[in-house]
């Protein structure tokens, strides 16, 4: 059995900034040859110079988080040359993945229906703020826009204050993870109809996903849920508690959960209180319910109060920062969630793991983001291109 999953499976990755480059970086840790394909006219995606930066080589780790297993070539798509090129790569590939704008790739030449016809078995993904379809669909959509029209905006911060946006890019990552999902799901249906796909995700769509309760309250009892903080909706106690030393959370999500916390606490009478004898009951009275954690966690700090209800079987865990989690062992080595991918001149670079883990296929972290264009040759001699051809096709300014 192969220990990479997509082994043998090449992906054009034509995407900028987030989604897209998660999406293709994702498959390219488990095995897939992923190609990106950038524009040099502009000199690559705008995100090669986005802050933070590496310091020795000044490249952006922003950059280099997204593109880390990938191949590179770097295409001048308004010209012949350059056409004929993406052309010939589309014929090879199992996946394209694109984040443009809806329009662009058909004005490039390149809709799915000419790649289809190019390759009936391409999968083609198309990531973009409102799909390829409705009203909305030519215009520019960014991870901002999908919150706030997602209804995320809505539902995050605290009563009577501005709208505001999750600390994550959650309609990005949403978008790429979606459109991973499906990647993987046209590979499987491939295996049986031979043919390829248009896959249609949208961001907007994506955060819409995930509205769960908050959209159900408002479909079946005309509610509007509005910003609840740091509150679940459906259960009590689920919300961040103060001890003497800051803060830290709670999640009791059963009746039996708040059984033990009651006990825990040393309040097991908590357990009979008509206002906290069940689920729904609870919470309604979450206010009067928060004040009472926070009274008995006054004399007591975030360890000690998270240890007691560990003990008690109750989820509860520390609220951390970006410090704390880059030296929780746990988090960084056990899980792997930190991992270290080699640079030829900036030598071993901390990035990002991947969360998907398998007992059998491995994810692997073989080598550092690509340059622009840094395969061109590779690429294009595999698919028959000769020397001439490629000298001919820089001159043309196809190539760099």
């Amino acid at each position: 059995m192969e220990t990479r999953i997509f082994e043998g499976v090449r992906v054009l990755d034509f995407t900028d900034f987030l989604a897209g480059p998660l999406c293709g970086m994702y498959l390219a840790d488990m095995g897939a040859e992923v190609i990106k394909v950038e524009n040099l006219v502009c000199g690559g995606n705008f995100v090669r110079n986005a802050m933070p930066r590496e310091k020795k080589t000044n490249r952006s780790m922003y950059f280099q988080n997204l593109n880390r297993n990938k191949k590179d070539v770097a295409l001048n798509l308004k010209t012949d040359e350059g056409k004929k090129l993406f052309a010939e790569l589309i014929k090879s590939a199992d996946v394209l993945v694109e984040n443009n704008r809806p329009g662009v790739m058909e004005r490039l030449g390149f809709s799915w229906e000419v790649c289809h016809e190019l390759n009936p078995r391409l999968i083609y993904a198309s990531i973009s703020g409102y799909g390829q379809t409705g009203t909305g669909r030519r215009k520019p959509g960014y991870d901002l826009i999908a919150q706030a029209m997602g209804g995320s905006m809505s539902i995050t911060g605290w009563p009577g204050q501005e709208p505001l946006r999750a600390g994550m890019a959650i309609g990005d990552l949403m978008g790429g993870l979606n459109a991973m999902i499906a990647v993987a799901s046209c590979l499987y249906g491939r295996e049986h109809t031979g043919q390829g796909e248009h896959i249609d995700i949208a961001l907007v769509d994506c955060i819409v996903s995930g509205l769960e309760a908050k959209m159900m309250e408002y479909l079946y009892d005309d509610k509007i849920v509005g910003p609840t903080g740091n509150r679940y909706i459906t259960s009590a106690p689920y919300d961040c508690y103060k001890a003497k030393d800051g803060y830290y959370v709670i999640a009791s999500g059963t009746d039996k959960h708040f059984e033990n916390l009651s006990k825990a606490m040393g309040m097991p009478e908590l357990n009979d209180d008509p206002r906290f004898c069940g689920t729904q009951e609870r919470r309604k009275n979450w206010a009067p319910l928060k004040e009472i954690l926070n009274k008995w966690g006054e004399d007591k700090t975030k360890a000690e109060c998270i240890e007691i209800i560990d003990k008690a079987g109750v989820p509860a865990g520390p609220i951390y920062n970006m410090k704390d989690i880059a030296h929780d062992e746990n988090i960084t080595k056990t899980r792997g969630m930190f991992v270290t991918v080699p640079h030829p001149e900036a030598g071993d670079l901390t990035v990002l793991g991947n969360p998907i883990k398998y007992d059998t296929y491995k994810c692997e972290y073989k080598k550092a983001a690509p340059d622009l264009g840094e395969n061109n040759d590779e690429i294009f001699k595999s698919l028959g291109f000769s020397d001439e051809d490629l000298k001919a096709a820089r001159e043309a300014g196809a190539i760099n």
